[in-house]
């Protein structure tokens, strides 16, 4: 027999890490903003201020935060039901986000590093944020925390989107327009040492190859938590029983008290379905989810 893990349990503290995940993400990154937004540190910088939003840097950090701020009131409920599950959608926000820091993180630690130190690559004013705490707290939150969806491949490209259009606005007002023309300075330094669009390949690289990996380590999380939700409902004492009516009947008790502390009857139907593959029946999940319903409520106040 496997071994049984009390999901249930299991999946409230990944609901609290979760939960703190997001509140810390989302503060580093309005500090490390505003911090460059105001030039409260008196960099001596040219992109400060609004130019702060030249860099891929500061978007990429914007926009994983805006995933984990959308993945809060998900995480508040999970406390208040006691199941806590993010939609797909933000899965896919958060692995778009998640994909931008990466490529952040890679690029700071290995070529701004070479060039300029780690001190000054990674730790250095609002580095030590962006490039650094934001980037490893969101990359561990993705792949073990909020696994909830199985990320296909196809999602990949879709999690380099924001890298492309970046790319094309960098190309066009950098080696298009130029800065004599209204355009950016070459911030990135992509022609220094070699051509542009060898440099725009090696990205692209270091962009697929994190998204790749990203997802590889987020699928492996997902396949071994789902599994143990599919032991703990089949085979756990808790909800195990003779007949599927009642073990349905079994996880209604379970859930009850719950819906006896105010909150609203939340219908299992992932549970329920893990739960039937075990069992040999006639009853369709209309008829099991009527049972659930049925025992969730105690005799008092239905």
């Amino acid at each position: 027999m496997e071994k049984i893990t009390n999901v249930r349990r299991i999946n409230m503290m990944r609901c609290a890490a979760g939960l703190a995940c997001s509140i810390v993400m989302v503060i580093l990154v309005n500090v490390a903003f505003w911090l460059n937004l105001s030039n409260a540190l008196a960099r001596d910088w040219p992109n400060i201020g609004l130019r702060t939003l030249r860099m891929f840097t500061t978007l990429s950090n914007l926009l994983v935060s805006v995933a984990a701020m959308l993945s809060i009131p998900y995480q508040i409920e999970g406390f208040r039901k006691n199941n806590y599950h993010l939609p797909r959608w933000i899965v896919t926000l958060l692995y778009t986000g998640v994909t931008g820091v990466a490529i952040t993180f890679v690029t700071a630690i290995t070529a701004i590093t070479i060039a300029q130190g780690f001190y000054a690559a990674m730790i250095k004013d609002t580095n030590l944020f962006l490039h650094l705490i934001n980037p490893v707290i969101s990359i561990l939150m993705f792949t073990l925390i909020n696994d909830d969806h199985n990320v296909k491949f196809k999602t990949t490209f879709v999690a380099l989107i924001p890298m492309f259009i970046y790319t094309v606005i960098y190309i066009v007002l950098v080696f298009v327009l130029g800065e004599d023309n209204g355009g950016w300075n070459d911030h990135y330094q992509f022609n220094k040492f070699v051509a542009w669009p060898i440099a725009m390949i090696i990205m692209y690289a270091i962009g697929f190859g994190s998204a790749t990996l990203l997802r590889v380590l987020h699928n492996k999380t997902h396949a071994r938590r789902k599994r143990a939700f599919v032991v703990y409902f089949q085979q756990s004492p808790e909800v195990k029983a003779d007949t599927i009516e009642e073990a349905v009947a079994k996880l209604a008790v379970l859930n009850r008290k719950d819906n006896e502390q105010g909150g609203e009857i939340k219908i299992p139907l992932r549970s329920i379905r893990m739960m039937l593959p075990a069992y040999e029946t006639d009853k369709s999940l209309k008829d099991l989810l009527k049972i659930y319903i049925d025992n969730n409520v105690s005799d008092d106040k239905r």
